[in-house]
């Protein structure tokens, strides 16, 4: 900027006065226009240098882009949700928010409740108000001469200890990054987190909610609480155990608790005791609500943004300018990854220990350079604090976040090399445990070629890893069979091993084991290594493949981290996104498969047991009502569809509700094949939209889609059917089904097949059936309909009465069925489990789904959801509109398919023209993420 030169700002939300008379005073001028619409405000954003904002303004690329003069972008608040950072940091423009303005605010809540827990204020204001005078019910404690464990000992953590120290607390604190003589400079004795809670009278709790913080206070760690200690929590919902809460409050352990976060908020009926319980206090997630929260960060964000347009400090910049000494050097950048991610893995090794320093040494003459020991330095601290705090930690805030924790950060360099290492170049992070003499972990690495990074040395252990996404390190005793316990254990949780690096300094003596796997371990497979003798310290180890937006380098040959070429350089590991068949489990593999059942007929016993458990984990895992029938049936999801249609549909009037293809399909079936025109009403509705479902007669049969695979368009909910219908409804839910969760009352026939949401394979479908279905089948014959032997539901028992063929739903298939795709399918079932069941797999499809979402939102301009209403998108087959004609379509999907990034994404033949990417539970979260730079550099390519 040009410092002897007004900067001219525009506020696009309603911000406190005292903004615009600091921005005045500094020289600059504040225009308000709070409310400005999107189109008025890309009409005049070219005209000023600084933009403010608060949660309102959607700061999006196309906004940015025509911002022509904009320089800062500041958020009077924290959170930058509604701001395209990763476009401003592109544009070199600096994103600014406002760390640390709601620490008072938040402080002051904690300490009313510590006073409102202390003496039951809430308890006894609503007795008084309910007409009563309960004074001695209502006996509180004082604080003076308690002692108050913190938590967390953050800018909120010791603004509470201070206020108790002046009520005559003692105050003791845990904290896993600060050091101990900086807790004590703040008045706070550090103590581990045993003895704070063997020690504590009150414990307020200011971390952040991390793997590491979940559940903190759980039944376990309540329990070694002293009797009688009092919990406030006015951090974040999830780290404290809420039924366990209660359980110890209820027997008195715990002698009260005052919250005001929950684990799901707003709260639902399952925390209904816990918010009832007379001895525990809650408030609605007030932490930042006051006036002078609202007012400090208006001031503060005009203070850091004019310090900025002054050429002063750059406090509170989230994203990262050019990093201009690394630029001009390309061999440097894989080793500032290196460093980051030896960093990460340092952070996550630490396991509740403090750190007293860092020491980084460089060692060789093509990294021994002055010019980037800030860089370096910058990216260990942002790896390793990246694991333990939740302040988002840059490339810019990394060494100003280690120096107010009181973390010292060393860089040595030397352009000599160490004769044992045997690398020209090699960097190690050394790190120093506070607490434990002489007790330190040192990493090392290098960089092989131009860009393969290796880890090649733990604590003395000669090891050759290279850092990825999933690792596993333990140590074990250099003897013949222990390596084969760990490989057969990994094995029978279907894990793959995709490295192993073996490390040892003596023979027979104790070694270091380092995997790299293809997928996370579960928590039970870590837990069931400690039956194991002969092998210690097992840690698994997650590094984030997401290259750091904020890292810009700018280069043509290290694209993905850099700016230069517009090809994206990180692919997504797998880039099956087909909406069937659709991408197997994660680590899927077919070896793995049980052949037991293989070349064995389907009805021996053995046939018939696989089969039959099919049935009972499918019911198990949809939480399927015992009294429904379950059957494994020919013809995938069509054949099971019809096998109900041609059984069941002719009584009574047929409603058939379409609105995409698979839908049409089944009322073409009920009018020109089963010739049922007369008395069939069709409620259709064009793609992307629903039909009025409330038209439809519960007197009728009722037909329809829960999910439009073709369309990407679901039935939100089920409540139109109503309870006490006369006809049957017929759910087709095959894209649904592990999904979505099903309203079981309300559908009384419910198909899908194998291939979609578990990934299994196709030519099977599944039959589900209520009583009511039972009941149609066992007293309606459809007339002059013959039925095909693989259609037949029904047989008449001894006395002639037609029943239903209860074989068919224990295992005993119709027609023979592929055992192998049985197996398939049983696997699948138990990769459910593995990731919590119907809830789990919902979650990891609702979460592919919002990482669409916020692309299709930053990039509205070109790309769309078919879908016109958000509740009706599904969260399997979500279907896309472009910006392109048809031809431009296709090349778009052939170009991401040249590039193996995105296989059978274009939209399904009768669907508008556009992309179809399968989003259920079997694909990653991490390949979606991969795959958005790549649809945007398709665009881009076909646009021009």
């Amino acid at each position: 900027c040009n410092h002897n030169m007004l900067a001219k700002i525009l506020a696009s939300d309603s911000i406190e006065k005292v903004c615009g008379r600091m921005f005045a005073e500094r020289g600059h001028e504040l225009v308000e226009k709070p409310g400005i619409k999107k189109d008025e405000l890309l009409k005049i954003i070219g005209e000023y240098d600084g933009l403010v904002v608060r949660s309102g303004t959607k700061v999006t690329k196309e906004i940015i882009d025509a911002g022509k003069n904009l320089k800062i972008i500041g958020r009077a608040g924290t959170g930058v949700d509604n701001i395209d950072v990763r476009a401003a940091t592109n544009k070199g423009i600096l994103v600014v928010n406002t760390p640390g303005g709601n620490t008072i605010s938040t402080g002051e809540l904690a300490m009313a409740h510590i006073l409102a827990l202390a003496r039951n204020i809430p308890q006894a204001t609503a007795s008084l108000k309910a007409g009563r005078w309960d004074r001695a019910l209502y006996t509180g404690s004082e604080l003076a001469g308690k002692t108050l464990g913190v938590i967390g000992v953050g800018r909120i953590g010791r603004e509470v200890a201070k206020w108790c120290r002046g009520f005559g607390m003692t105050t003791i604190g845990f904290d896993p990054v600060l050091s101990e003589q900086s807790a004590r400079n703040f008045g706070i004795e550090p103590v581990s987190l045993d003895e704070l809670f063997e020690k504590a009278d009150f414990i307020t709790i200011h971390t952040p909610l991390t793997k590491d913080t979940q559940y903190l206070m759980n039944k376990e760690t309540l329990e070694k609480c002293k009797k009688g200690v009092r919990i406030v929590n006015c951090a974040r919902g999830g780290i404290v155990d809420e039924a366990a809460l209660l359980e110890a409050v209820k027997s008195g352990h715990v002698a009260g608790a005052s919250l005001d976060v929950l684990e799901e908020e707003p709260p639902v009926e399952a925390s209904l005791e816990l918010r009832l319980h007379p001895h525990i206090i809650i408030s609605p997630h007030l932490g930042a609500s006051t006036f002078d929260a609202q007012e400090r960060v208006a001031k503060a964000v005009a203070v850091n943004m004019s310090d900025i347009f002054d050429g002063g400090s750059f406090t509170g910049v989230v994203n990262s300018p050019d990093l201009g000494a690394v630029a001009k050097q390309e061999h440097i950048v894989p080793y500032v990854l290196l460093a980051e991610k030896i960093g990460s893995i340092q952070g996550q090794l630490l396991k509740g220990n403090k750190i007293s320093s860092i020491t980084v040494n460089l060692r060789g003459k093509d990294i021994a350079d002055a010019k980037i020991t800030d860089v370096i330095r910058s990216a260990v601290i942002k790896g390793a604090l990246g694991e333990l705090v939740s302040q988002q930690i840059s490339y810019v805030n990394a060494i100003s976040v280690a120096e107010e924790m009181g973390l010292k950060v060393l860089v040595n360099m030397t352009e000599k090399t160490d004769a044992t290492s045997g690398y020209m170049n090699c960097l190690s992070v050394e790190l120093e445990i506070e607490g434990m003499l002489n007790l330190t972990r040192v990493i090392e690495g290098t960089v092989f070629g131009r860009n393969e990074l290796r880890i090649t040395q733990i604590d003395g252990f000669n090891i050759d890893l290279p850092p990825s996404e999933n690792m596993l390190l333990f140590n074990n005793y250099d003897q013949p069979g222990t390596l084969k316990k760990v490989a057969d254990r990994l094995a029978s949780a279907q894990i793959n091993i995709a490295h192993f690096s073996l490390g040892r300094k003596t023979r027979g003596k104790l070694a270091m084991g380092a995997l790299v796997l293809d997928t996370p371990v579960p928590e039970e497979v870590l837990e069931s290594f400690a039956k194991h003798t002969d092998v210690s310290n097992v840690m698994q180890i997650r590094l984030s493949q997401t290259v750091d937006r904020n890292f810009r380098v700018r280069s043509a040959t290290h694209q993905g981290v850099v700016l230069g070429s517009s090809k994206p350089f990180v692919k997504p590991r797998n880039p099956e996104f087909s909406s069937g068949p659709c991408k197997k489990r994660p680590g899927y593999n077919l070896a793995a498969l049980k052949t037991d059942a293989l070349g064995r007929s389907h009805r021996s016993k053995l046939g018939k047991s696989r089969l039959k458990k099919a049935i009972e984990e499918t019911k198990r895992i949809l939480e399927v009502p015992s009294d429904y029938l379950c059957g494994i049936v020919p013809a995938s999801d069509t054949g099971a569809y019809e096998m109900a249609m041609w059984g069941m549909l002719g009584e009574r009037n047929i409603d058939a509700c379409y609105w995409e293809s698979f839908g049409k399909g089944w009322n073409d079936d009920a009018i020109k094949h089963l010739g049922l025109k007369s008395i069939t009403r069709e409620f259709k509705a064009d793609y992307g939209t629903l039909p009025d479902f409330s038209q439809t007669n519960p007197d009728h049969d009722v037909l329809f889609t829960f999910n439009g695979t073709t369309s990407g368009v679901r039935v939100p909910n089920l409540d139109w059917i109503p309870s006490d219908r006369k006809g049957l409804t017929f759910n087709d839910a095959t894209s649904a089904a592990f999904a979505m969760r099903i309203d079981w009352s309300k559908v009384d026939v419910t198909t899908f097949s194998w291939q979609k949401v578990l990934g299994g394979e196709g030519a099977h479908g599944v039959l589900i059936l209520s009583p009511r279905a039972v009941q149609r089948l066992e007293t309606y014959v459809p007339p002059q309909r013959p039925l095909p032997k693989i259609f037949r539901m029904t047989k008449k028992d001894k006395d002639g009465a037609l029943k239903v063929d209860k074989a068919i739903f224990q295992g005993d298939t119709i027609n023979t069925p592929s055992m192998l795709c049985v197996e398939d399918y049983l696997d699948a079932l138990q990769w459910s489990d593995s990731v919590g069941g119907l809830s789990g797999l919902i979650r990891r499809s609702e979460g592919n789904l919002a990482v669409l979402e916020r692309f299709v939102s930053s990039n509205s301009e070109w790309i769309n959801f078919l879908a016109k209403d958000p509740a009706s998108r599904s969260n399997t087959s979500v279907c896309l509109v472009l910006k392109l004609d048809k031809d431009q379509v296709k090349k778009f999907v052939a170009l991401l398919e040249a590039e193996g990034v995105a296989y059978d994404i274009g939209s399904y033949r009768d669907a508008p023209d556009g992309l179809r990417i399968w989003c259920g539970a079997t694909v990653e979260q991490e390949d979606l993420e991969a795959l958005l730079p790549w649809l945007k550099w398709a665009y881009e390519t076909v646009k021009a």
